[in-house]
């Protein structure tokens, strides 16, 4: 009787360990839409263009970052610019920032962030409606 008890007792403490950490780790994941599910703590960067549309940025459950945009004011699906790491092991650590600059009759879009081996790194997208470059790495290339 006496093991019986204890084996009760054993299983009512795992099972109550698993509901207290349930509920934080439900807490760190947030919904953005389009089905895009984010780190909460990192947020969603939310970016304007010049020619009126829009774009997003996150860090997505598998820290690689995503974004969507819109045309004629609707949302894209959710794309995937990769984990910032040339070997794939990194993971972003921060939330996106964005910075713009206009080079000639080109409007380039940078995204900076940290990954989890230390140093910040980019894409940038050299036009619009052009794709990114890959992530650049200070120090690697």
């Amino acid at each position: 009787m006496k093991k019986f008890k204890a084996t009760v007792v054993a299983v009512a403490a795992i099972a109550g360990l698993a509901v207290a950490v349930t509920p934080a780790q439900a807490a760190d994941t947030c919904n953005a839409g389009g089905g895009g599910l984010y780190i909460c703590d990192y947020g969603v960067t939310n970016h304007a263009l010049p020619n009126g549309q829009k774009e997003q940025f996150l860090v997505g459950l598998d820290y690689a970052v995503w974004t969507r945009w819109t045309i004629s004011n609707q949302w894209t699906g959710w794309t995937s610019l990769g984990k910032p790491d040339p070997f794939g092991s990194a993971r972003a650590t921060n939330a996106v920032k964005v910075e713009d600059q206009q080079v000639g009759g080109d409007f380039r879009t940078t995204i900076y962030l940290n990954n989890s081996n230390g140093p910040v790194v980019s894409r940038t997208r050299l036009a619009l409606g052009s794709g990114w470059t890959p992530w650049d790495w200070p120090n690697f290339n």
